[in-house]
């Protein structure tokens, strides 16, 4: 395991373990209820997908890189992939860091070769903290948690609990602030008086622009200078929970894990 600043990079393009397979994190200070802001990759070759990020320098809140490869470079893609979506798992389920990545979603693996790649995860968080500093109380909580579950090696973690029907669903980021229920097409219905971001970020997919391009068009999205947002004029049915989180911030979010329920859908009118 490999950390340094980010303004860094050109100075250790040298090094021969960026020059192989791997999982890396992007780390940035967050501002509000999170401590850090994430995002986690992996790549069959970290230092060309490293040099990639630095290219293209869109975001320039990530200030730090943490770069997860092994001594003898036999790292198989399979297993890098389950790493890197454990590591999104776990980091979300801290509560401490707001994570740029979608959903997790792992690839099949054999038991044997899950088995490894589990115990390569486990080995992965021990040195994450003290290498690390930026990351201690996150591996530390992360720790704590993985021994309260009692991890088996070849058990990989809980799916994320789907949207219940009969729960009222709320989503808090900055000044963003919504309310919203499942719809019938299994997307979500953002009730109106949503406060949703006046900014796009660069990851928001095409679709969700085009979502907020049409709402303004229409006069459902209005921007308000006390709220410092939009305001959302009506109910609106969007096609997911990670597309309804898009629409309310303005960037790619993890739709299961930005809602939290919070009280039965049929006390909405109370809220």
């Amino acid at each position: 395991m490999m950390t340094f600043p980010r303004d860094a990079f050109r100075r250790v393009v040298t090094w021969p373990e960026l020059d192989r397979s791997g999982i890396y994190i992007l780390v940035a200070p967050a501002i509000g209820e999170f401590a850090l802001r994430a995002y986690v990759g992996e790549a069959r070759n970290l230092l060309k997908r490293l040099d990639g990020h630095e290219r293209d320098r869109i975001d320039q809140r990530y200030i730090q890189i943490v770069a997860i490869t092994s001594a003898d470079d036999q790292l198989r893609e399979d297993v890098t992939g389950y790493v890197e979506q454990r590591l999104i798992w776990t980091l979300n389920e801290t509560k401490l860091v707001e994570v740029d990545n979608r959903s997790p979603t792992y690839p099949p693996l054999p038991a044997d070769v899950r088995i490894r790649a589990e115990r390569f995860f486990q080995d992965a968080l021990l040195l994450l903290g003290p290498v690390e500093p930026m990351m201690g109380l996150v591996a530390a909580t992360i720790a704590g948690q993985e021994r309260r579950r009692q991890f088996t090696r070849d058990n990989g973690p809980r799916p994320v609990a789907p949207i219940d029907g009969d729960k009222l669903y709320e989503l808090k980021r900055d000044r963003c602030h919504a309310f919203a229920i499942k719809s019938p097409t299994s997307g979500m219905r953002v009730l109106a008086g949503a406060r949703v971001a006046t900014e796009v970020h660069y990851t928001l997919p095409r679709r969700g622009v085009a979502l907020r391009q049409r709402l303004i068009a229409d006069g459902s999205l209005v921007h308000s200078p006390e709220a410092g947002t939009f305001i959302l004029t009506r109910d609106i049915e969007v096609f997911s929970p990670a597309g309804a989180a898009n629409l309310v911030t303005g960037r790619r979010m993890d739709g299961y894990h930005s809602w939290m329920p919070i009280k039965d859908s049929k006390e909405a009118g109370e809220v």
